[in-house]
């Protein structure tokens, strides 16, 4: 599963705009608050969801049926556009959207008018046929995944009872996965703690045992957290329900885990249960392929985590194709300049521009050229600047009053006061 081209039109905010994707790299857009970032997001989602569906349930049922249940729901049909998501000025809301499945290129076509009514269109329906004919009589069938995590991406509350007989199917991955509201991590919870106890149940012959789709799950959230500080990733039952995990070789409740360590822990359990769930013959399903959206990949991280996150999951999850949002410089230090997309708005209209440079470059000069954001407030800039222009002048005296003031609101340690103390020496000795 691959996603290749989508085209926008009169989608909230943005008129008229085309992205190609680059499937083999990480796409990560930038750009300020309220230009379209998470619109973006939420357009595929919102078009992807039709092919999820399609394949989860079954087709609709004749007019026949539904005149005789006026209750029934179509779940076979994917989520729909509202009149609210077209843009002011506009008649309607057109978008395109166009991905490979096996090689095979496939398109979604959704709209809706602005006095109301809506349209769609799509020609999966060989690839949809194939898999929901396949799925009847193989259960080791792989099918396509697409997930989104939105910015409120997860509920942690544990069910209290498993239901007895609790059954796992492929489709079971779709399950929320393009809702575009928070994951209820309660599921992870249900089918890991399933398959643990039939794990538990092999390891009393052979204690060497280990389920192959449990231990992808463990390696997935060890490698994104760190191997050498977290192991034993389990469930727990007495004396409630709950899951642990050792830091450092203390057990702790998830939930006792910071913000940013239980953002992480969720989304790859998630993602790796997913993928597991989905691709049941793949003898590693982190190496399954699917399409991962990701609002503000950087939420609850420390900077040193932003800059790892995005290489920790690509090479966790090799053959994902990652797209996401950021406001951090340094998720984007770590991003190739073709995977970068820049969105501004110029003449009422979103445009779209890689960078020159992004991977490897100063987090200051990304703030600065990329993000448009000034390295240090504009007050204090603007005093530096003024201390350097007494220097130059040669009026010593005032700029040395000066950066007594500056120093005072900024603290002492400020590389530009060494370069300041140089130059005015300089300039002493020279009188001199």
């Amino acid at each position: 599963m691959k996603l290749k081209r989508l085209e926008i039109n009169c989608f909230r905010g943005i008129k008229n705009l085309t992205i190609d994707f680059v499937a083999r790299e990480p796409t990560v857009f930038i750009g300020i608050n309220g230009v379209g970032k998470s619109s973006i997001l939420d357009c595929i989602a919102i078009m992807l969801s039709w092919l999820l569906a399609r394949i989860q349930y079954e087709p609709k049922r004749t007019t026949h049926d539904l005149d005789l249940d006026d209750d029934y729901i179509d779940k076979s049909q994917g989520r729909r556009f509202s009149e609210q998501d077209v843009t002011n000025g506009c008649e309607k809301t057109d978008c395109q959207i166009i991905f490979s499945i096996r090689g095979v290129e496939n398109q979604i076509s959704l709209g809706v008018f602005n006095s109301g009514g809506d349209y769609h269109s799509y020609n999966f329906r060989s690839i949809e046929d194939d898999i929901t004919t396949q799925l009847e009589n193989n259960s080791q069938l792989n099918i396509p995944l697409i997930v989104y995590y939105p910015v409120n991406r997860f509920v942690l509350d544990l069910p209290i009872k498993i239901e007895e007989n609790y059954a796992f199917r492929q489709v079971d991955a779709y399950e929320d996965a393009l809702s575009g509201t928070k994951i209820n991590f309660g599921g992870f919870f249900k089918w890991f703690r399933i398959i643990e106890n039939t794990e538990n149940e092999e390891r009393r012959d052979n204690p060497e045992y280990r389920d192959r789709l449990l231990q992808a799950v463990r390696e997935a959230i060890y490698s994104i957290l760190g191997k050498n500080d977290f192991n034993d990733f389990r469930a727990r039952r007495k004396p409630y329900p709950r899951m642990t995990i050792k830091k450092q070789d203390q057990e702790l409740d998830i939930q006792q885990l910071s913000d940013g360590e239980k953002s992480l822990l969720a989304l790859v359990g998630d993602l790796a249960r997913r993928l597991a769930i989905a691709n049941p013959s793949l003898a590693d399903p982190l190496t399954a392929s699917s399409v991962v959206l990701i609002d503000e990949i950087e939420q609850h991280l420390h900077p040193a985590w932003q800059r790892q996150v995005i290489p920790k999951l690509t090479e966790t999850f090799p053959n994902c194709q990652f797209i996401m949002t950021t406001h951090s410089p340094q998720v984007v230090s770590k991003i190739k300049p073709n995977s970068v997309y820049i969105l501004e708005k110029i003449d009422d209209n979103l445009v779209l521009k890689n960078p020159s440079s992004s991977f490897g470059r100063d987090s200051n000069r990304i703030l600065e050229d990329l993000m448009k954001v000034p390295e240090r407030p504009q007050e204090i800039k603007e005093k530096l600047m003024e201390l350097f222009r007494l220097i130059d002048s040669g009026n010593l005296e005032s700029a040395r009053k000066l950066r007594q003031e500056i120093e005072k609101e900024i603290g002492t340690d400020e590389p530009e006061f060494v370069r300041a103390d140089i130059l005015m020496r300089r300039r002493d000795i020279l009188k001199k």
